[in-house]
């Protein structure tokens, strides 16, 4: 079987181009204006309706007892030193590999 021609403006490339062409480029939308005697008049109001909201969550929070902090507390610090010597250890290994490579 021979291959169909096909006619050239229905080539793809072609189309392309021409689709390219008829395409509007994209418009920026307009900027707003600012009024500046209108932002920093409902500035003050924002910034109170700002920490009143904080205020209404800080309520809203699970607060830990006592004795659930303390616990909270210790198991971080108990984690922090046995990190801490794991690492002093590695530290310590390495120190003396490299010094025992250099005096090789």
């Amino acid at each position: 079987m021979a291959k169909k021609k096909v006619p050239f403006k229905y080539r793809p490339k072609t189309v392309m181009e021409r689709a390219s062409k008829d395409r509007k480029p994209p418009s920026a939308p307009p900027k707003k204006k600012i009024d500046w005697k209108q932002f920093i008049k409902a500035l003050p109001k924002k910034i109170a309706k700002f920490f009143r909201d904080v205020i209404h969550e800080l309520k809203r929070v699970t607060w830990p007892s006592k004795k659930a902090l303390f616990t909270y507390t210790l198991v971080v610090i108990v984690t922090l030193i046995f990190f801490a010597i794991i690492l002093g250890l590695f530290d310590f290994a390495f120190i003396q590999l490299i010094d025992f490579l250099a005096s090789i």
